[in-house]
């Protein structure tokens, strides 16, 4: 209760800087776009559109480095590709990847920030909102890869998610196995399949009392899109109480203090969150509820329209490709992929291609926004990926 109140009195302290001015100067990164941060650090960044066979068209990112292997980098929950930008050079898994000589790509789901177009609908349309993380899996996924594919000429990529990013590639690779054709290998960030156990208060109370119908109820189609029309205030607020911040994310998203940049929360705040579809928060919800890696439940008669019977279909986690070599990090202090949700998803995977490595004191955002990520995990993810080149040399 007392971080509960601790978090209102900083949403208290946020309307107060409505009208107020900065007290501290603020990072330019909080009011640059995506690009103009990765060109500010001296790297070259291209912006390509990628098409789903559904017709939404998605906001891919690359850093081009032409001779060099691609590795896609897919964000989390109510994320976009910033989250893989927001520390500096020397602490972010692109640039580390890009001065390593890799080609790098950062992906965007559909819904969020940077992917909010179709071939014939419009974000003002409720039929643009109808989906969630399992047409993620469907559609978004295998369009990013084969465009990535097609367009450096190389057959295969590395595959790194976080969070959802995990979720939606868990579930795309159990579905059809042969897309790990597309992969050296899959390193997976924080990885959810299921979240019965989940502990992080914000979720677990959206779920237990089915707060999420509110939005459906008021005839919203976005959840926590990126607050345009407040984005000086949020940014300014960050600035000057780096504390509120901080507390207002972990409760959010679980503890963090003792690894972030507290110096980069005003960046944060100027790119947070992405956004995504009520629906799609329904599905997570509905995970929280259930415990189970399932389809979205549309309820009895719209399973029977969707999926032709009662309940929503399951997917099968031990059909993941059993020769696609995976990495899995996951986080003692995790509240999202929590450890026990965790522990059950590493057992059920093939022991003699599957890596897992539990860092204690990593929390959910710790793996993408901590500053020792590179030697917590990074190192270790780019030694496994010269092993995998090695076992798998097409090129």
């Amino acid at each position: 209760m007392a971080r509960v109140l601790f978090v209102a009195l900083c949403m208290m302290v946020l309307v107060a800087f409505v009208s107020a001015d900065t007290l501290h100067p603020v990072d330019p990164d909080a009011n640059r776009n995506f690009t103009e941060i990765i060109q500010a650090k001296g790297y070259p960044v291209e912006t390509h559109n990628v098409t789903t066979e559904d017709g939404y068209i998605l906001t891919v990112f690359r850093m081009p480095n032409p001779t060099g292997l691609p590795v896609l980098l897919q964000h989390g929950l109510l994320d976009s590709s910033f989250t893989w930008i927001l520390n500096e050079p020397n602490q972010s898994l692109p640039y580390l990847l890009w001065d390593r000589g890799y080609d790098v790509w950062m992906g965007n789901n559909r819904g969020n920030l940077y992917s909010k177009s179709h071939v014939s609908l419009n974000p003002d349309q409720k039929e643009f909102w109808q989906f969630s993380w399992d047409q993620m899996a469907k559609y978004d996924l295998p369009a990013m890869w084969e465009y990535i594919t097609q367009t450096t000429t190389n057959p295969k990529l590395f595959y790194v998610g976080h969070s959802e990013g995990t979720t939606i590639a868990f579930a795309l690779l159990t579905q059809n196995q042969t897309m790990a054709d597309y992969l050296y290998g899959y390193v997976g960030l924080g990885p959810v399949i299921t979240a019965g156990h989940i502990t992080n208060y914000f979720l677990k109370t959206l779920a237990d009392f089915d707060v999420i119908d509110i939005w459906v109820l008021l005839g919203d189609k976005q959840f926590l899109p990126t607050p345009e029309l407040l984005h000086t205030v949020f940014v300014d607020f960050c600035a000057d109480c780096e504390i509120c911040c901080d507390d207002v994310i972990e409760f959010i998203c679980g503890p963090h203090k003792g690894a972030f940049n507290d110096s980069r929360m005003p960046v944060m705040a100027g790119h947070e969150p992405g956004g995504t579809s009520v629906q799609n928060a329904q599905h997570w919800s509905q995970m929280v509820k259930h415990g189970q890696f399932q389809m979205f439940d549309y309820g009895l008669f719209g399973n029977r329209q969707h999926y032709g019977h009662d309940n929503p279909p399951l997917y099968n986690i031990t059909n993941m490709p059993p020769k696609l070599p995976v990495a899995l990090y996951t986080g003692g202090n995790d509240e999202l992929a929590d450890p026990t949700d965790a522990a059950s998803l590493i057992a059920q995977l093939s022991n003699s291609t599957t890596y897992s490595r539990q860092i204690p004191i990593y929390a959910h955002l710790d793996y993408v926004w901590a500053i020792d990520a590179v030697d917590q995990i990074y190192q270790q993810v780019f030694g496994f990926f010269d092993q995998w080149v090695a076992a798998n040399p097409v090129r």
